[in-house]
């Protein structure tokens, strides 16, 4: 194994095709570059809708209508709706479930701008404000949700996410990009850098002789903590049980560098049957999903 996602269950579009192994060529034999832009830009070319690990209609939903209804008890919350951000929002059907789950905790008229839907393919990103603004011109409300295009591994990229209007965000939902983003190698930062998140800036100043070297997932758990509000939520459908391992290992032995561990804790991986998708007389092996609750520490 080359630490890449599975190319079984995940590549679909690649699985279903009719190609007998001698046809196979020897790229069609790597699994796909997930993690890289140029990927998704030439999938999305063609692709109007695809569900990675289902719909999150019965996995993520559920967790962030909990989350609404607890925020909206505390008599510290303010009257409006939860800001939510939606990474890797790609061409599933998530966001309208989000929009949808909106409406039905806040009423019609919920300022839909409150949902931030980000990825890194502008083309995606132009054709979906584009239904937006289509659907406002057909009588929607006037507020939808917003679209932005964003590298989430790129600090100045999530620094202007704040400036969708609102300031922190309370919730994060993704479905399978953490596991997208797993696949690249590990990221080392050497030097200062107006494009590096300002926790690894520091770093690498006071830490010269020393590059500072973490997984991609934890230097996006970095940067989505300085998004967060304490005692916020990222809830995160994944392929693995253990997609986050930083959260659960022992306390990091460099010193003062800066760990993901300081700004969340893990604090359940819930475990759900995958859609098969199978006929009443086909049998299909049994695969799981797994919802990861990470709460945003309330000091850091």
């Amino acid at each position: 194994m080359d630490g890449r996602l599975n190319p079984g269950p995940l590549n679909l579009h690649i699985a279903n095709r009719k190609i007998l192994p001698e046809q196979e060529t020897e790229a069609e034999k790597m699994p796909p570059d997930y993690e890289l832009q140029s990927y998704w830009q030439t999938r999305f070319v063609d692709e109007n809708h695809f569900e990675w690990l289902g719909d999150g209609k019965d996995t993520i939903l559920p967790h962030v209508r909990s989350f609404l209804r607890g925020s909206r008890a505390s008599p510290d919350t303010s009257s409006s709706p939860a800001r939510l951000l939606h990474i890797g929002a790609g061409t599933s059907s998530l966001s309208e479930r989000l929009r949808e789950l909106y409406i039905s905790e806040y009423g019609g008229e919920v300022d839909e701008r409150a949902i931030v839907n980000a990825d890194f393919v502008e083309e995606l990103v132009a054709r979906k404000r584009a239904a937006e603004e289509s659907r406002r011109e057909a009588g929607g409300p006037s507020r939808g949700m917003q679209w932005v295009c964003a590298d989430v591994l790129r600090w100045p990229d999530l620094e202007r996410l704040l400036e969708t209007g609102g300031g922190l965000f309370n919730v994060v939902v993704e479905k399978s990009t953490s596991d997208a983003i797993s696949c690249g190698e590990d990221i080392s930062y050497g030097r200062e850098s107006q494009d590096l998140h300002p926790l690894f800036n520091s770093y690498v100043k006071t830490h010269a002789s020393q590059a500072l070297t973490l997984s991609p997932v934890e230097v996006l758990a970095i940067h989505l903590a300085s998004l967060v509000r304490p005692g916020g939520l990222w809830i995160a459908l994944t392929f693995s049980s253990d997609r986050f391992p930083f959260l659960s290992s022992p306390a990091s032995s460099k010193g003062d560098a800066p760990r993901a561990t300081d700004y969340w804790s893990l604090e359940e991986v819930v475990t759900v049957d995958a859609p098969t998708g199978a006929q009443d007389n086909v049998h299909a092996p049994i695969v799981q999903h797994y919802v990861c609750l990470i709460r945003r520490k309330r000091r850091s």
